[in-house]
């Protein structure tokens, strides 16, 4: 711990805490103020995925000389529109792959923060409400650790202080 610095591990602990902590929240608060309508999937967007790991000689990482190359395999991702305010709006599936994960003319539930269409998500593309409860209170335990860590220090600091050396 003495390599690093205690109060460099301290204010990395906050740091990942709160940032943690953070995302947790804002995925929690999604999950639960976010509305929920029901979408369409009206098409498929074709994209080409290269798969640079597979089968390159050696160690992953290593340089090889020459020109490389890969093969390209088509992924697919769906297009859904939805109905929000009187509006249509489409919101782009996050998933791909090789096959349709969501099929031309399926129904799939969209959620969105009340008045923000433009932000849609799929709801089967959110992350876990447990996952994300179990984030935010590690965040938490790892952010109560630091902070006593540091008054812990902060106290050992002052003492060592008012600790009056004799003179001589």
């Amino acid at each position: 711990m003495h390599l690093v610095g205690s109060r460099t591990l301290i204010a990395l602990g906050l740091l990942l805490a709160m940032l943690t902590g953070a995302g947790a929240v804002r995925n929690l608060w999604f999950w639960r103020t976010g509305a929920t309508v029901q979408g369409v999937v009206v098409r498929q967007i074709e994209e080409l995925a290269a798969d640079w790991t597979g089968g390159l000689p050696g160690p992953i990482g290593a340089r090889q000389s020459g020109m490389q190359t890969a093969a390209a395999t088509r992924v697919y991702r769906a297009v859904v529109e939805f109905q929000a305010g009187g509006a249509s709006h489409e919101v782009i599936a996050g998933a791909r792959a090789t096959v349709h994960l969501y099929p031309l003319g399926s129904n799939v539930d969209v959620v969105f923060p009340p008045g923000r269409p433009e932000r849609a998500r799929l709801r089967a593309e959110l992350p876990d409400i447990w996952v994300q409860a179990g984030l935010l209170f590690l965040s938490t335990l790892v952010g109560a650790g630091s902070g006593y860590t540091w008054w812990k220090l902060a106290l050992r600091r002052a003492a060592r202080r008012r600790v009056v050396k004799p003179a001589g």
